[in-house]
C-alpha cells in the first residue's frame, strides 16, 4: 500500500472512531442520566433546585455568573465599555478565525466552574457549562459544519485523564446535532501559557498544532475551548484549520478575560 493510499485509509478510520465514539458518549450520558438524575442540587454550591430550569444551578448561582452582555468586540468577543467596535487587542493583532463568542466573563462563579472542571476532575460541570455555549452559539447566530476542539499532547491529557475541551466540544456538538472531529493534534509540548504575556504566548504555541482530516476541507469550522484569554490558543489552531484546507473557523469559548487596562505607573511608565 502506498503512502498516500495508507494515509487516506488512517484518515478515514480516524473519522469512523471519532463516530462511534460521539455515539458511545450520547448512550452513555443517556444510561448515566436515567441511574442518576440531574437538575436536582445546584453543581456550583450544592443546594436543591427549588425552580425547574434547564440548567444545573440554582437561582442564586445563576444570579452571580456574570454574562458576556450584548456590546462586544466583533473579534474576540470580551464585553466592550464604550462604543468602539474592537477592542485594543483586536485592532493590534490578525486574527486567524473570525470570531469568539462566551456566555461568560472568566471571573468569580465562571472561573470557579471551568477549575473544578479541568483541575478538580468534576467532568460533569462540561455539561452544564455546554448548555450555555450552545445558546450563545444559536444567539450569536454562528453558522458552521463540523466543531473542533483545541488538542492537548499524550502526556497532558495522561496528566489530567481528560481534554476538557473535548468534554465541551462533545456537550456543544450533541445540542447542536454538529458532528465533533479530533481534527487537530498538537505536536510538541508547550509551556504553560499563564505564565506568559500575548506575544509570547504566540510564540509558544506557533507551529504546535496540526490538521490531520481532509474532512475540513472547505467547511466552516467551530473551534471549542474552555477559557479565551489572548487569542493566542485560538489562532494557531484556526492556522492550522485553515492550512488544512477549513473554509473559515469561529470559536466558541465558555469565558472570555476582560482586558487588563493599562495603568500609569509612578516612574510614568504603563503597568499590565
Amino acid at each position: 500500500m502506498t503512502d498516500k493510499r495508507k494515509s487516506r485509509k488512517e484518515r478515514g478510520d480516524g473519522a469512523r472512531k471519532a463516530r462511534l465514539k460521539n455515539a458511545i458518549g450520547k448512550v452513555r450520558n443517556s444510561f448515566l442520566n436515567a441511574l442518576f438524575p440531574r437538575y436536582v442540587t445546584c453543581d456550583v454550591c450544592g443546594e436543591e433546585i427549588t425552580v425547574k430550569s434547564r440548567y444545573c444551578l440554582c437561582g442564586e448561582c445563576m444570579n452571580k455568573l456574570e454574562f458576556v452582555g450584548e456590546h462586544v468586540c466583533l473579534v474576540c468577543g470580551v464585553p466592550m465599555s464604550d462604543e468602539a467596535e474592537y477592542c485594543m487587542r483586536c485592532q493590534n493583532v490578525q486574527s486567524e478565525f473570525v470570531r469568539n463568542r462566551s456566555p461568560f466573563v472568566y471571573d468569580n462563579t465562571a472561573r470557579d466552574i471551568i477549575h473544578r472542571l479541568k483541575f478538580g476532575g468534576k467532568k460533569y460541570l462540561a455539561e452544564t457549562l455546554g448548555a450555555f455555549m450552545s445558546d450563545e452559539y444559536l444567539k450569536s447566530r454562528m453558522n458552521c459544519d463540523i466543531a473542533v476542539y483545541v488538542p492537548m499532547t499524550e502526556a497532558e491529557e495522561k496528566k489530567r485523564g481528560f481534554n476538557q475541551s473535548e468534554l465541551l466540544a462533545r456537550e456543544v456538538g450533541g445540542r447542536l446535532n454538529m458532528p465533533v472531529l479530533p481534527a487537530l493534534v498538537k505536536t510538541r509540548e508547550t509551556a504553560t501559557q499563564k505564565t506568559l504575556g500575548g506575544k509570547e504566548r504566540a510564540e509558544n504555541l506557533k507551529d504546535a498544532f496540526v490538521c490531520t482530516f481532509n474532512e475540513v476541507k472547505g467547511r466552516r469550522i467551530l473551534l471549542i475551548d474552555d477559557v479565551f484569554t489572548t487569542g493566542a490558543t485560538a489562532s494557531a489552531c484556526s492556522a492550522a484549520l485553515l492550512k488544512g484546507g477549513a473554509r473559515d473557523v469561529s470559536v466558541l469559548t465558555a469565558a472570555v478575560t476582560k482586558l487588563k487596562i493599562p495603568v500609569e505607573s509612578g516612574d510614568g511608565t504603563s503597568a499590565i
